[in-house]
């Protein structure tokens, strides 16, 4: 590929203690634990759309947005960095019976522009990844306490909104006159997406789209006679989410209850992602909830609904990746539920 300029995010590891262990157990051990390491991190970064460029010895660098541009790379790349430390901890004690070894990893990542290109000829060389965004994300992982990820105030910036993180500190950063923001990545907030973002950093005021609103209006006006359904199509951009939020705000929140669930990259891979998102906010489950706290929860919602019974239970929670009750399902038509009540519906689809 030709060189370019390129908004990257750029994801460094960084393995605690391992000159030690290399020092102790020998280079061939040291080249083992890297090599299952490698394996664990690179599966993660691959499944939230990175590339690893490379190997540091004891640690990856991974990009997220060269080649192939996301939208939302500094959110894929910190959702990487929690499944790695998360599949590192639940690997531990396997880690530590085949290598005598606990690893910790030290992560950081950091978002901005790159130069990414071949630097040597050849057919056999490798793109290249350049640029102060690149030597940041370096120094940052170098600046996280081990088990844990750090980011710069770019990439906050970039994720406010979708992610929770804790101030750490006002840093120096080799390579850098002023002291560098520094924030611990926490946790990725769930069913988040990225107008959420722009709403959490304050939208401007609203003009145009009468004639949109007022269509939505009139639909919300005329649930009585039925279903209505509404597809929302344009280019990316150009304000699709935010005349949702808009009649959302104006039109529904005094007299309708709204259940939103979003279609997101990095749930491709999940079938009905959507509507497993409607469910955990219908009937407010959350991550922490235990599956019998989970399968509580479905069945007094659907009490409350009128449409409690075991067949519709057993849906539920074979949607949400639960063992259904033994034999709840063994008769199931192909439906999803049945009501007795007529229910009017507002659905709106953005494309």
């Amino acid at each position: 590929m030709e060189a370019e300029r390129r908004q990257v995010t750029v994801l460094f590891t960084d393995m605690v203690g391992f000159t030690h262990f290399s020092e102790r157990a020998g280079e061939e051990a040291a080249f083992t634990l890297m090599q299952s390491l490698a394996q664990l991190m690179e599966a993660a970064v691959r499944d939230q759309g990175g590339v690893v460029h490379g190997f540091t010895g004891d640690g990856i660098m991974a990009v997220f947005g060269a080649p192939v541009a996301f939208e939302d790379a500094p959110l894929r790349a910190c959702r990487a960095a929690l499944a790695i430390l998360q599949q590192v901890k639940v690997d531990g004690s396997n880690l530590e019976a085949k290598h005598r070894m606990r690893p910790q990893l030290r992560i950081g990542i950091n978002s901005g522009p790159a130069v990414v290109g071949k630097v040597q000829g050849g057919s056999d060389a490798g793109v290249t990844v350049l640029g102060d965004t690149v030597n940041v994300a370096a120094r940052l992982q170098a600046l996280a306490e081990p088990g844990s990820t750090v980011l710069s105030e770019a990439t906050y910036r970039l994720a406010r909104g979708l992610v929770d993180v804790t101030f750490a500190a006002e840093l120096p950063v080799k390579g850098k006159t002023d002291l560098q923001k520094v924030y611990r990545l926490d946790a990725i907030r769930e069913g988040a997406a990225r107008f959420d973002a722009k709403v959490h950093r304050g939208l401007t005021t609203y003009v145009g789209r009468e004639r949109e609103l007022e269509k939505l209006e009139r639909g919300l006006n005329a649930m009585g006679s039925g279903i209505q359904v509404f597809d929302i199509v344009g280019e990316a951009g150009i304000g699709k989410s935010r005349l949702v939020h808009e009649f959302l705000g104006q039109a529904v929140k005094e007299t309708a209850r709204v259940l939103i669930g979003n279609c997101t990259p990095d749930g491709q891979q999940t079938p009905f992602r959507a509507f497993i998102e409607i469910v955990h906010r219908a009937f407010r489950l959350a991550p922490s909830d235990a599956e019998p706290g989970v399968a509580r929860k479905l069945d007094e919602g659907l009490q409350g609904l009128g449409l409690r019974s075991s067949e519709n239970l057993g849906l539920l929670v074979n949607l949400l990746g639960l063992k259904a009750t033994e034999g709840a399902l063994e008769q199931t038509p192909i439906k999803l539920y049945h009501s007795r009540r007529r229910r009017s519906n507002l659905c709106i689809r953005q494309i």
